[in-house]
C-alpha cells in the first residue's frame, strides 16, 4: 500500500478526499494510481485533513515526512 493509498483511505475514499481538498476527483485518482502526490499539493491535503477532522499522521506521508507540516513542529 502506497502512502497515497493510506491518505485516501483515511479520508474515506477518492471522492471524499477530493471534495475536502478542493481538487477534481480525477486529480486525486491520478495521484492514487501514480502512488504520489505532488510536493506542492501535500500541505493542502494536510490542511484539508485538519479542517475535515481526518486524522493523518506523519507516517501517512512517507516518503516525504521531512516536508510534512508535522516535521516542522
Amino acid at each position: 500500500m502506497s502512502y497515497v493509498d493510506r491518505i485516501v483511505e483515511a479520508f474515506g475514499g477518492v471522492r471524499p478526499m477530493a471534495k475536502a481538498a478542493g481538487f477534481p476527483v480525477s486529480t486525486v485518482q491520478s495521484w492514487k494510481s501514480r502512488g504520489s502526490i505532488p510536493d506542492d499539493r501535500k500541505a493542502v491535503i494536510w490542511s484539508a485533513a485538519i479542517a475535515s477532522g481526518v486524522e493523518l499522521l506523519p507516517e501517512h506521508f512517507v516518503p516525504f515526512e521531512a516536508g510534512s507540516p508535522a516535521a516542522a513542529e
